[in-house]
């Protein structure tokens, strides 16, 4: 039985997916990768026609987008824990098998996640992101802080939390986190987990307001009474107006650098801080 089932949404990632594969290869847990393509047509299933990965396992078919590839996939996870990782990413692996080490060696831990290193179109690192100490109630309020795609999960809290919901475009994976999260005890890990690639065909690059109203819509629904919904209002009011000009939103790194400071730069939040969006 496979420790880490993997789940990987597809949908012509071709120029990406062959880091992804390589990574997953490399890590020394059991673990199944489930890669669920969207009937690619610019030679993803060709690639992975050549793959003799062990673990993998894939299926190219029309489907609803990524939130259905997603759900798909979470249904066929077979191993004690799951992580939901895009094609475009890519696993730091030795940190992902220490991720996994802290959840064997405490049974009352859920989930963990982590920090990222956001690399561009052509892998460089350009930036580190460390997210803040986790709180579910920063996650409500706040949202996207934490790189979704380093969460790992013990797959028995799907019998209770259920599928994502694919009412949603944008934001599934943060309404299907609060939900796996609530009441749960969560750690954050300080190290990266992820190369994170931001690249000009993300969905955050597409339309970078579209998850940022689901998530006000997701938000809503725990609100517990006027007050909180009143507060969740205006900190998305503030997000709207003012991350637009205190940084280079929604890219997580400027868009050119000088050569002087060509280097990574290392971002830790402090409590209101931002991670860059899911991308398929």
């Amino acid at each position: 039985m496979p420790k880490l089932s993997i789940v990987t949404p597809v949908f012509n990632s071709a120029d990406y997916l062959e880091q992804m594969l390589d990574s997953v290869v490399q890590l020394r847990t059991p673990h199944e990768h489930l890669v669920l393509d969207g009937a690619s047509t610019d030679g993803t299933v060709e690639l992975l026609e050549g793959r003799t990965d062990a673990g993998l396992s894939w299926v190219s078919e029309p489907d609803r987008g990524q939130t259905h590839a997603v759900n798909k996939g979470l249904e066929r996870a077979s191993g004690t824990y799951v992580n939901w990782v895009n094609a475009d990413n890519a696993y730091l692996p030795a940190a992902v098998d220490r991720a996994i080490g802290l959840l064997d060696s405490d049974p009352k831990l859920m989930a963990v996640f982590g920090g990222i290193d956001i690399i561009d179109e052509h892998g460089r690192v350009r930036r580190n992101y460390v997210p803040p100490a986790y709180s579910w109630q920063r996650y409500l309020f706040v949202g996207d802080y934490v790189p979704t795609e380093t969460i790992v999960f013990r797959r028995s809290l799907l019998d209770s939390t259920g599928l994502l919901d694919e009412r949603f475009e944008d934001a599934a994976d943060y309404d299907f986190y609060l939900r796996l999260f609530h009441h749960r005890r969560v750690q954050r890990i300080v190290e990266p987990l992820l190369l994170y690639r931001y690249h000009p065909d993300s969905k955050t690059g597409r339309d970078p307001w579209l998850a940022q109203g689901e998530h006000r819509v997701i938000r809503a629904q725990w609100a517990r009474g006027p007050r909180d919904r009143a507060l969740m209002a205006g900190l998305d009011r503030m997000k709207r107006a003012v991350l637009p000009r205190i940084s280079d939103w929604p890219r997580p790194y400027p868009e050119e650098r000088d050569s002087s400071t060509r280097a990574a730069q290392t971002s830790v939040a402090a409590g209101s801080g931002r991670g860059p969006q899911n991308q398929r």
